[in-house]
């Protein structure tokens, strides 16, 4: 499929930017101004942070302390005296025997691995999110291109209708006919552009300005079923790339260093602790006893032998957590594929489905003209042509729906298989024209 695009690149030509606004241009705006976006990123890289943060626990932590304060005796025989006392220290605490804390950073090392996945399951949703949003606008367009089209056919028609009943060629309820055929098509195309305007404000909403005139699909671009061409290998390619799936089973992994984590409870900890104390009461009587340098250091061992079953209840509940975790892995393993596979017969179908419908325009275009034939000579009537006329757009509006239905599947295929990137928002743009 990458190859084809990027023929169909090839193919396409320049067209230059000032005429209308791109898919690739489209998604460089979304990038720096759609706020969901914006707020999906920095989320990432506050979640990034979580790793340092619980490696820093390993580390040595120093802290320093200083107090001051002003002391009064009062004995009952001999003089009463007073001072100021100073005191300061500094101490250090490195971990050396922490499973807790380990448990919990290989942990975090894990819960990166999920952000990253997820990230990327985002990446490719906002990928989607925009091309469907642009294609949106296309489709909309079109439709009410027709519709209009399709109105301005069917007023023909009644001007028509009417010159003939106003010499005598044929009834009133022709000309009745006719003005109802014109008024439904009146009222589709008032709805056509009432979703053309909710198209625009969706993709506005996305990259922050309106688009303007879009780039559009190119009538001549190549339908090909996918490739590979069995259901098999996209799921295959699913279960081994689709980044939904790899949050998924990082979460299992994650959930099962959670319960290990909570069975460091049953373990000691052991610290080394080192500290230097310098203190000063002033001179005199028994102020200076306690004046000078002190400096400690040695092993600090700490086990908690019993927490009142604390530490079981959150191995249990940890344990089940891990449970739902490999189940939910074992979840998004049969929705992926059963979404793969539909994926990929909708694109199957489109590739074939658009064929069918251009050749549908083609034999309702050939069937209007013999009905409008046979009308002139008498053999057809008025509700004939007319449904022959309406039978025309409604195949029109068909052959464009399935050319916009093959792109979006397609793009629905490949993010399926985790294969959808920002590179495909550039060879798309092969399939658009001025």
């Amino acid at each position: 499929m990458r190859r084809l695009l990027s023929a169909l690149i090839v193919a396409s030509g320049f067209v230059p930017a000032c005429y209308a606004l791109d898919l690739a241009q489209a998604y460089e705006q979304a990038m720096k101004n759609d706020p969901q976006w914006a707020s999906t990123t920095n989320q990432y890289l506050s979640d990034n942070e979580k790793e340092a943060l619980s490696h820093g626990a390993l580390l040595p932590t120093v802290g320093l302390s200083a107090s001051y304060n002003r002391t009064k005796v009062s004995p009952d025989t001999g003089s009463s005296y007073d001072f100021n006392g100073t005191q300061l220290a500094l101490q250090l605490r490195q971990p050396l025997y922490r499973p807790d804390l380990w448990r919990a950073y290989q942990k975090t090392q894990t819960l990166t691995s999920v952000n990253e996945a997820n990230y990327r399951q985002k990446q490719q949703e906002q990928v989607l999110r925009v091309s469907e949003a642009y294609f949106n606008v296309l489709r909309a367009e079109e439709t009410l291109s027709s519709a209009k089209a399709e109105e301005a056919a069917l007023k023909r028609q009644l001007e028509q209708a009417q010159k003939r009943f106003d010499v005598g060629l044929i009834a009133k309820t022709d000309v009745l006919e006719a003005q109802a055929q014109l008024d439904g098509s009146t009222a589709s195309r008032i709805s056509q552009d009432v979703s053309l305007a909710s198209a625009r404000e969706t993709l506005t909403s996305i990259i922050g300005t309106d688009g303007g005139q879009l780039s559009g699909l190119r009538a001549d671009f190549i339908i090909t079923p996918p490739q590979p061409n069995t259901p098999d290998d996209w799921v295959k390619l699913s279960l081994d790339k689709n980044p939904q799936l790899a949050s998924a089973r990082f979460t299992y992994k994650a959930a099962q260093q959670a319960r290990d984590e909570q069975r460091s409870g049953y373990l000691p900890t052991l610290d080394f602790v080192a500290s230097a104390a310098k203190t000063d009461n002033g001179n005199g009587n028994a102020r200076s006893f306690n004046n000078g340098q002190q400096i400690v250091a040695g092993l600090e061992m700490q086990w908690a032998l019993y927490a009142g079953g604390r530490t079981n209840i959150a191995v249990k509940q940890a344990s089940y957590a891990s449970d739902a975790a490999r189940d939910q892995v074992t979840s998004v393993e049969r929705q992926l594929t059963t979404q793969t596979r539909t994926a990929y017969l909708n694109v199957s179908a489109d590739s074939y489905r658009v064929a069918a419908r251009q050749q549908a325009v083609k034999s309702s275009e050939a069937a209007l003209a013999a009905t409008k034939a046979g009308y002139d000579v008498g053999t057809r009537n008025i509700v004939d042509v007319l449904l022959a006329e309406r039978t025309v757009y409604a195949a029109k509006r068909d052959y464009a729906n399935s050319r916009y239905d093959y792109v979006i599947n397609t793009l629905k295929l490949r993010s399926a298989s985790g294969q959808l990137s920002e590179l495909d928002i550039k060879e798309l743009n092969g399939w658009l024209g001025q």
